[in-house]
């Protein structure tokens, strides 16, 4: 059968937030269609720039930008960027593992971001599942700043991600008329 990214189980889901955003993109008079695609867009480009950045020295396409990057990683080691994972219920792709202060955090770049949600903990602790690390955290792009991601009890999360993930299996068996996959 095949495995569920992290993205589709985070997709399972209720995001009560996520209406009232898009009530006021809405309100706005701005498309939501168009604003996801605008901002996915956005977000695909700056992880490219930061990946070609980190393997070839290729310049980002604005200079501040860069110029942010290189203050937050100049006391860190990249230890591995955007490496694909895979555990019993998933598979996925992480976007940075670091090393800081003899400490290795697993990281999602996240655009824009000023606290780690509930999903941005799922997806990490989920990543975290696959790559052993000693804390996980949100780097927050363009500006560069670490998001703290607290988490008390990475073993609830872990459940709750075994779980979505027989839910997922068990609707994909329902939905192709309760054959198995």
């Amino acid at each position: 059968m095949k495995k569920p990214s992290v993205s589709e189980l985070t997709d399972l889901l209720n995001k009560p937030a996520l209406l009232n955003w898009a009530n006021k993109i809405g309100l706005n008079g701005i498309s939501l269609f168009d604003y996801r695609n605008k901002a996915k867009a956005a977000g695909t480009s700056i992880h490219n720039q930061i990946e070609n950045y980190i393997k070839n020295k290729t310049p980002f396409e604005d200079a501040n930008v860069q110029d942010n990057f290189e203050k937050y990683f100049a006391n860190k080691k990249i230890i591995s960027y955007e490496k694909e994972i895979e555990t019993d219920y998933f598979k996925g792709r992480y976007d940075i593992l670091i090393e800081y202060n003899s400490k290795k955090y697993l990281c999602d770049f996240k655009s824009n971001h000023k606290v780690a949600y509930f999903e941005n903990k799922l997806q990490l602790v989920a990543y975290k599942m696959a790559e052993p690390c000693d804390n996980v955290g949100i780097i927050s792009v363009p500006d560069f700043t670490f998001i703290p991601t607290y988490i008390d009890d990475f073993g609830m999360y872990e459940e709750i991600l075994k779980n979505l993930s027989l839910i997922y299996q068990t609707k994909k068996i329902i939905e192709n008329g309760n054959k198995s996959l």
